[in-house]
C-alpha cells in the first residue's frame, strides 16, 4: 500500500423538534476496517467529504441537502461540538478520515433521497429518525459506536465549550 489519504469530513448531528437524530443506514463493502474487515451494513449521521475551498458550514449545507432533501433554509445550525479520525479502507485505499460534527436542528420531518450521488444510492438503504432510546436498542451497529454516550448533552443543549475528542475507532464487542 502507498500513502494514507486524508479525508475531511463533516458530519450533522441532524436533530429535530422531538429530539430524534436522524441516521442513515448503508451496506457499503468499499468501506471497510483498516484490516480490510467488511461489518456489514451499518448507520451514521448526514453527512460527507469536506471539498477543497468549503467551509464546515458550506460543506455541512451541501451534505445536508444532497442526503436528506433538507435545504439549509429550514435548519438552524449550532456548533461544532465533536471532533475524531478513524482510518479505514474506503475502496481499497487506506484513508484517514477526520471527522467534524456540527448540531443542526430543523422542524422537517420528511426526506428525499433524489439528490444522492450515484455510489450513494447504490449502499444508502434507508434513512430515518431515531430516539436516544432507539439507538439503544438499534441491534445494527451504529456509529460512532459511542453515540448514545455523547448525545445526551447535545440532545439537551449542554454544548461543550470546544469541539472534544470523541472515539471514532471503537467497534461493537470492543
Amino acid at each position: 500500500m502507498g500513502r494514507t489519504e486524508i479525508r475531511s469530513s463533516v458530519k450533522l448531528i441532524l436533530l429535530n423538534a422531538q429530539n430524534k437524530l436522524a441516521l442513515m443506514c448503508a451496506d457499503d463493502d468499499g468501506i471497510r476496517s483498516a484490516s480490510g474487515e467488511y461489518r456489514g451494513r451499518f448507520w451514521f449521521m448526514v453527512g460527507g467529504k469536506i471539498e477543497p475551498g468549503e467551509t464546515i458550514l458550506d460543506a455541512a449545507k451541501r451534505e445536508l441537502f444532497e442526503e436528506t432533501g433538507i435545504g439549509s433554509s429550514d435548519v438552524e445550525f449550532g456548533p461544532e461540538v465533536w471532533k475524531g479520525s478513524v482510518d479505514l479502507l474506503m475502496d481499497g485505499e487506506l484513508t484517514t478520515v477526520n471527522q467534524r460534527f456540527i448540531v443542526a436542528r430543523t422542524a422537517v420531518t420528511a426526506f428525499d433521497l433524489s439528490h444522492l450521488t450515484d455510489r450513494e444510492k447504490a449502499a444508502i438503504e434507508e434513512i430515518k429518525w431515531f430516539s436516544l432510546e432507539d439507538i439503544e436498542r438499534c441491534e445494527d451497529t451504529i456509529y460512532p459506536v459511542l453515540l448514545g454516550e455523547y448525545l445526551p448533552d447535545i440532545i439537551s443543549g449542554n454544548y461543550p465549550a470546544q469541539a472534544i475528542e470523541i472515539d471514532l475507532a471503537k467497534q461493537p464487542g470492543d
